[in-house]
Parts: C-alpha cells; sequence; structure tokens
C-alpha cells in the first residue's frame, strides 16, 4: 500500500475480483492517510503501533491487535516519522459471503455498530483477533480451496463478534455529529485542494468558530487543516509527476500553490527531494519495471 494511493479520499481500487471480492495487503512502514471504501476492512498489527482513526474514534493499534472499519467509514493509520510497524489488511465487499435474499444481511446494516478495536489481553476479542489471522493465513496460503475457507473464515469472525457482544446498537450523539462535520470538511478539501483554501472557509463549513474548528481538526486527524491542505497537494503532485508529462510550474499551479519557488520548497520539507529528482527517479523506476 502506498500513501499517495490514498490520499484520493474515496478510493477507486479494486480490491480482489468481481467474483472473489477480497485482497490482502501487507504493509511495512507505509501509511494510509483518510481515506473511505464501500469495501469492511480488518487490520492485523504484526509488529509496532500505529494511531488508528476511524470517523470520531482515535486509538493507538498496537502489536497483535487487530482493528475493524465497516463500509463508508472514514479512517486512516499513521505513525510518527521514523517509526517502525508492520500489518496486514484484508478488504473485503461483504457481497462474498452474502446472497440477495440472505437473512444474514440484517448483521450487515446499519442497526449494529461493531466495536473498532479488538485486544489480545480479552478472550472474547482475543477469538475474533485468532479468526482474522486464520483468514490472513489461509489468503496468503492459495492452497487449493482456500476461496471457500476464506468465505467460512469471514463468517466465523463475524458469528464471534455478535455471539460475544462485540457491538452496540446506538453511536452517541456527539461521535455521530463529529464524524459527519469532519466527512464535510475532508471531501470539501479533497474537491477544492488546488484553489485558495483558508481555515475560515473550511469553518464555515464545518459550523464552527475558526479556533474551535481549528482544534476540533485537529483533534480527529493529528494536524492542522492546512497541514492537512498541504500534504494533501503534496501527494497530489506526486501523481502527476509520476503520470503526466506535465511540468513543475504546472503542477505546482494545479495542486494550489501560488508559485512554483513555494511548491519546490514545500515538497522538498515533505518528501526529502525536489519536484525533479522525484520525477526523474519515478521515471526510472517505471523504465525499469517495462524492462523486465
Amino acid at each position: 500500500m502506498r500513501a499517495h494511493d490514498y490520499y484520493g479520499y474515496k478510493e477507486n481500487i479494486r480490491h480482489g475480483t468481481v467474483e472473489f471480492p477480497i485482497e490482502l495487503y501487507h504493509s511495512r512502514g507505509l501509511i494510509a492517510p483518510y481515506h473511505w471504501h464501500d469495501e469492511y476492512e480488518f487490520v492485523y498489527m504484526n509488529e509496532g503501533s500505529v494511531c488508528c482513526r476511524i470517523g470520531a474514534e482515535i486509538f493507538d493499534l498496537g502489536q497483535g491487535q487487530c482493528a475493524f472499519v465497516k463500509g463508508g467509514a472514514l479512517h486512516s493509520l499513521t505513525a510518527e516519522a521514523k517509526t517502525d510497524f508492520d500489518f496486514h489488511a484484508v478488504v473485503f465487499h461483504p457481497s462474498l459471503v452474502l446472497g440477495d435474499m440472505d437473512i444474514c444481511k440484517r448483521y450487515f446494516s446499519d442497526e449494529y455498530i461493531i466495536q473498532n478495536r479488538f485486544s489480545p489481553g480479552n478472550e472474547k476479542e482475543s477469538a475474533v483477533i485468532d479468526a482474522v489471522k486464520l483468514l490472513r493465513d489461509t489468503f496468503e496460503s492459495k492452497s487449493f480451496g482456500y476461496e471457500l475457507r476464506v468465505k467460512s473464515h469471514l463468517l466465523l469472525i463475524f458469528s464471534r463478534i455478535f455471539e460475544s457482544g462485540l457491538y452496540r446498537t446506538d453511536m452517541p450523539a456527539r461521535s455521530k455529529n463529529l464524524s459527519e462535520r469532519l466527512e464535510k470538511v475532508i471531501k470539501y478539501i479533497h474537491k477544492n485542494f488546488h484553489t485558495g483554501l483558508t481555515v475560515k472557509d473550511l469553518a464555515d463549513i464545518s459550523g464552527y468558530s475558526v479556533s474551535h474548528f481549528t482544534r476540533f481538526f485537529r483533534e480527529l486527524t493529528g494536524k492542522t487543516p492546512m497541514e492537512y491542505v498541504i500534504r494533501l497537494r503534496i501527494y497530489n503532485a506526486c501523481d502527476m509527476l509520476r503520470h503526466t508529462d506535465k511540468s513543475v510550474l504546472d503542477i505546482s499551479l494545479d495542486c494550489g500553490f501560488e508559485n512554483v519557488g513555494h511548491f519546490i520548497k514545500t515538497f522538498r520539507r515533505h518528501m526529502n527531494i525536489t519536484p525533479y529528482q522525484y520525477k526523474k527517479y519515478r521515471t526510472r523506476q517505471s523504465d525499469t519495471r517495462q524492462k523486465r
């Protein structure tokens, strides 16, 4: 997983195939900034820890723990610079295990809110984690008939969750309100990052004062509003440098920077190389792959 792929707000990635909509990802030291997708997701931490944000909920996800992300939920996995961590993420569409007239569909409705974190120190939660690890290992094995076992492991995971009462049937009003406000602002940023956004613009979208909005945004994302905007501009610039023939000047303007000098300075601060060096390095990497 690359951070650049996730700064598109809604993922445009097909996880698995139409016939088998599930994929296993292994990440070593690569973060997943705010994004969302229609599929559900389980994240298992093999080593280290990350800061996990799901809607308005924020928690540390450490070695041996597991996180659950419901389809459509805004979420991110971040860590301090130079932090070592390793995790697997299983991303799947519920249609993999549900039919059109399936009685089990109600368990995947908004009626039930599954908890977002599972820890090995709790017996019931540990049973869920063990089932997630079984799912991971089975998917990695790709042995004959593994598709059948993958589906059975998914059903096992959810049956353990519901049998053990690891869910609730209502979301606290404050959490729901914060999640909705954050999603509205993030969506606006991703649509308008190339314009001259100001903190006041974003505060107005949220319905908060500038000072209240800044605290609210930093609390939920770990960044100030403008830090988030600038980071988004840089990652979009990376994509354009890799996938287009546009000049550095044009890319800087397309991504919302006032002048190319500011763009180059900001890009270097975030990426440790200049835009020109990045484009040259990525082009060389692409040429190498094509020759293989």
